[in-house]
């Protein structure tokens, strides 16, 4: 994921194939479908919108120190809510889960009014970088495979408002694991203004952000590949076989492929790493 994007990048879908802006739910319904239409089609049929795993998660909500009983937590670019789902079964708290796109909230939505959980958990429509939050008002930020869009260092410095002096912040994000990149994948980058830092410089971004790193770790591959990219390939191929005539769809699913291959090949290289800090 990129390190830094544009302005109008806020709050997309994950995926190095990113689309202008997020997208009304009834501009689906339209005729004539656009690729935005489509992107947003492959990802809300999605079980997460971005790499990850319930045991990663799992994972970096065991290695905060000392949480509270019952602490209030802000999920940022939840999506569809996967790993919202999971910090609700850890922490018995209250969480506020927020993302840009409404149909993704929808589907999170009904979840929670299903498992009856409507006391615990709600859902806000809002932009990443203008949060509608007090300052110091969770006790846990947490984001996983979001904080790239709006650029991890930005992302850092606007969130760490909202916790609490010795709350903690999660996030992952993607690194560089070997430097430097195959000039193949930097060329693959390049067109989506990507800039990925290795592990080293984003440990050094959170020392700039004045937090204190307590753990990372890399998310294995198959938070890619099972929970993600497999899942991701079987409905690119059924839209394919419904629309893939549409050259708007067929430009978007082969954008999806490609980065899918892209990883496959170099994924040695690069990843997502955890990150568990703590606001002094």
């Amino acid at each position: 994921m990129p390190d830094m994007l544009r302005d109008d990048d806020y709050d997309r879908p994950r995926g190095f194939y990113q689309t202008t802006r997020p997208l009304s739910h009834s501009s689906q319904n339209c005729a004539a479908m656009t690729s935005e239409d489509y992107f947003h089609q492959v990802f809300s049929s999605l079980p997460r919108q971005g790499p990850g795993y319930s045991e990663a998660t799992r994972k970096a909500w065991s290695l905060i120190p000392s949480v509270p009983p019952c602490p209030n937590i802000l999920d940022i670019g939840c999506g569809t809510g996967t790993q919202t789902r999971d910090l609700a079964a850890l922490s018995g708290g209250t969480i506020t889960a927020v993302d840009i796109y409404e149909p993704f909230l929808a589907q999170l939505t009904g979840w929670v009014q299903r498992e009856g959980l409507s006391q615990r958990i709600r859902t806000r429509q809002a932009s990443m970088d203008d949060l509608p939050f007090d300052q110091k008002e969770f006790d846990i930020i947490w984001s996983e495979g979001a904080i790239d869009i709006m650029g991890f260092e930005l992302g850092l410095s606007l969130w760490k408002q909202y916790c609490k002096h010795g709350g903690f912040i999660v996030v992952s994000d993607l690194a560089l694991f070997d430097s430097p990149a195959p000039q193949e994948l930097v060329d693959f980058w390049k067109p989506y203004g990507v800039t990925v830092l290795t592990e080293e410089e984003k440990v050094q971004r959170i020392a700039d952000a004045e937090l204190h790193l307590l753990h990372m770790f890399r998310l294995e591959e198959k938070g890619w590949l099972e929970h993600f990219y497999e899942p991701m390939q079987k409905v690119i191929g059924t839209l394919r076989n419904e629309k893939g005539d549409d050259p708007e769809c067929a430009g978007i699913l082969n954008a999806l492929e490609q980065e899918a291959f892209m990883y496959r090949k170099y994924k040695n290289f690069y990843g997502y790493t955890f990150f568990v800090m703590q606001k002094p």
